[in-house]
């Protein structure tokens, strides 16, 4: 299992919000990269 397949599995099996969660980092890297 690769671990991409890896992150879809546990985020489907804790029910992850991973849109919400990936749009929090991103926007503190972007805050970090200013």
């Amino acid at each position: 299992m690769s671990l991409e397949e890896t992150v879809d599995y546990l985020a489907q099996e804790l029910d992850l919000e991973r849109s919400e969660h990936v749009r929090e980092v991103g926007q503190s890297v972007a805050e970090l990269r200013d």
